[in-house]
């Protein structure tokens, strides 16, 4: 009768256990394919596309941000392409805004914003310097986990080191998109150069970031929380304001420049006055995704 009784106790304890390990299992599969890439997530898994193993691109109708699962070094290590063939498509819409914020994340001005965006039930894009991805993986999870999009904005943002050079440019890219594949186990291949392209980028530095397959992303309307002429919400507000009304070819695909840095609290005091603005203006929200046109 003991050994009945200890050898279902041993059944029930063995069959619970079996239940706990495929239970735990469930999340860890890899969207792409690549469980090699992807083999634990650490992390909440968020709607998005993939890249294909081709480096193929999603359909440019995609609404959702764009990862790929491969690092470089892994995509080399497989012999598979770095960069997409040709030319890519480019989604144009009516009244789309993409809400873009630099230089994050931040601990307290990136967790507010996160929380007006998903108030609103809208996404933006944050474009990461390495340098905090080090100081708040936390944060960086969030971002991915709650559907908002992700681009690398070099590691340091000190201009004269990372545009010393194309090969010193792409070090800083690299870097960063590594730090980030380390937090999300997602590669990002949006980026965008600190302090815009212009007066930056000479063809040499265009063409080493269009080899390893990455997608510049510009902006064309900003509220000045950066340049000194929004400094408070309502000055920020009210630059986007003029804008809208002077440049009405801003439809098609409105891409406003914010920050979420240290120093940015305005930014967060005003983005709910924006989302506002721009609602009752009839525009929609989206990602920046990799169909996404030139700013100019």
């Amino acid at each position: 009768m003991k050994l009945k009784l200890l050898t279902g106790v041993l059944a029930i304890f063995f069959l619970a256990c079996a239940a706990w390990f495929f239970s735990t299992r469930q999340d860890t599969t890899a969207p792409s394919g690549n469980a090699e890439a992807r083999t634990v997530v650490q992390v909440k898994e968020a709607a998005v596309a993939w890249l294909g193993d081709d480096f193929s691109l999603p359909d440019k109708a995609n609404e959702r941000p764009v990862y790929d699962a491969y690092t470089l070094e892994q995509r080399r290590h497989k012999g598979l392409p770095i960069t997409y063939a040709g030319t890519r498509p480019y989604w144009y819409g009516d009244h789309v805004a993409y809400l873009t914020f630099d230089d994050g994340p931040s601990d307290k001005n990136t967790e507010a914003i996160l929380k007006i965006l998903q108030d609103e039930h809208i996404h933006a894009t944050f474009f990461l310097t390495g340098k905090n991805v080090e100081r708040y993986p936390e944060v960086v999870k969030a971002i991915y986990a709650s559907g908002n999009a992700i681009g690398i904005h070099s590691y340091s943002h000190v201009y004269d080191r990372i545009y010393a050079s194309p090969a010193a440019y792409m070090k800083e890219v690299d870097q960063t998109a590594n730090l980030i594949y380390q937090v999300i186990h997602a590669r990002p291949i949006i980026s965008r150069a600190p302090g815009g392209t212009a007066g930056h980028f000479t063809r040499s530095f265009w063409d080493a970031l269009r080899a390893q397959g990455y997608i510049e992303v510009g902006w064309n309307a900003l509220t000045g929380d950066a340049d000194g002429t929004g400094k408070t919400a309502a000055k920020s507000v009210e630059n986007l304001k003029k804008q809208l009304q002077q440049r009405p070819y801003l439809q098609s695909h409105l891409v406003i420049l914010m920050h979420d840095g240290a120093g940015h609290e305005a930014t967060v005091k005003a983005l709910p006055q924006i989302i506002k603005l721009l609602k009752e203006k009839g525009y929609t929200f989206r990602v920046v995704t990799t169909a996404i046109p030139p700013c100019w």
